[in-house]
């Protein structure tokens, strides 16, 4: 088959014998242009994207990422293991009948359900869950599990404006914890390893093993941003749109500064968004000009203060050593909404109700 070439190309070679380029790079790139377009209508465009307006249009307040990058992707989603109820036999007594009365919670469950759960909880914290004394379990564990099942009604319950049960989202012992005894997201004080100068923390410069999910491992930042941030309750406004010629007592310092950007960090990286997730570039310093974004992260900021200082911190006499705390991390591992906004406690509502 003998390949035709337009008519104007032929026009173009006699009125320009010596100009033989001309036409040709025109054929080739008017070609490779329909051949690339020809492929990307065949298999789709290699590096489409998909964007989250999250502000004004026009100031670049918007969210971008690889569609291949499969950016929402959530491995933990797909491992989740659900336990539906089971229908109990007439006449199946209450677990507390059956237990007595060394049950921790859900003890006016019937014990089918109630064994059902303890099964479910069991393969979410990747370990064998006891809820009542069957003489095997040491009364330390008993109390750390009561303490998880607190926390995670209160989590429902008083923090439900964050954590949406009532809105069919809500947490469970999954959310955390991820197949795993300890979970994955937590993190624990970083300790002082050398004394500090008067109104500088000696917490730089120190590469802390095992915090694969803070975001000042591998840097110069403070190490102890979480525990001022998200435990101590310290402010994390630094910003001042005043020249500060002399630090004046309370006045921010360079430290607290990087305290909040190492915390700045933890939460986009938490999420897997950028800045103007929350905040309009031109104007960290004006709420005026935030997203709803920004009001829902300063709520979650509040929430992980008072679940910490709540139930983690004391959590510390009941284990004998320092407890595990929580961060944006521990439950969103990377998304947006953790595990992809799915239903915590459809199956189990006893773990959206408040402790009795």
């Amino acid at each position: 088959m003998m390949l035709k070439f337009p008519k104007w190309f032929f026009k173009w070679s006699e009125e320009n014998p010596t100009d033989l380029m001309g036409p040709g790079i025109l054929v080739g790139t008017v070609g490779g242009a329909v051949a690339v377009a020809a492929i990307i209508v065949a298999f789709g465009n290699p590096n489409a994207t998909i964007d989250q307006q999250t502000g004004p249009r026009g100031i670049g307040m918007a969210v971008s990422k690889f569609v291949k990058d499969n950016p929402q992707f959530d491995v933990y989603e797909a491992e989740y293991q659900v336990f539906d109820r089971v229908e109990a036999p007439e006449g199946t007594p209450t677990a507390a009948e059956a237990y007595g009365d060394s049950v921790i919670a859900f003890g006016d469950m019937d014990q089918a359900n109630f064994d059902q759960l303890t099964k479910a909880m069991s393969a979410w914290v990747g370990m064998d869950v006891v809820l009542y004394d069957d003489g095997e379990v040491d009364e330390t564990t008993l109390a750390i599990t009561k303490n998880c099942i607190e926390a995670t009604q209160y989590l429902n319950d008083s923090w439900d404006t964050h954590n949406l049960a009532t809105e069919g989202k809500g947490v469970n012992c999954y959310t955390c914890h991820r197949g795993q005894p300890t979970p994955p997201g937590s993190w624990m004080k970083s300790g002082n390893v050398n004394s500090a100068m008067e109104g500088w923390s000696g917490v730089q410069n120190r590469l802390l093993v095992g915090r694969k999910y803070t975001d000042s491992q591998y840097t110069s930042l403070p190490v102890d941003a979480l525990e001022k941030l998200l435990l101590d309750g310290d402010s994390i406004k630094v910003t001042d749109t005043e020249s500060r010629v002399d630090q004046q007592k309370g006045d921010p310092t360079w430290q607290d500064a990087e305290r909040t950007f190492s915390l700045m960090n933890h939460q986009a990286n938490s999420l897997n968004v950028g800045c103007v997730y929350c905040h309009n570039t031109r104007a960290f310093y004006d709420p005026t000009q935030v997203t709803p974004q920004w009001s829902v992260t300063t709520l979650a900021q509040q929430m992980s203060i008072d679940i910490n200082q709540t139930f983690y911190e004391p959590r510390s006499e009941i284990l004998g050593h320092e407890s595990a705390k929580v961060d944006c991390m521990t439950c969103h591992m990377g998304v947006i909404s953790p595990l992809n906004g799915h239903d915590m406690v459809a199956e189990w509502p006893e773990l959206a109700a408040p402790a009795e």
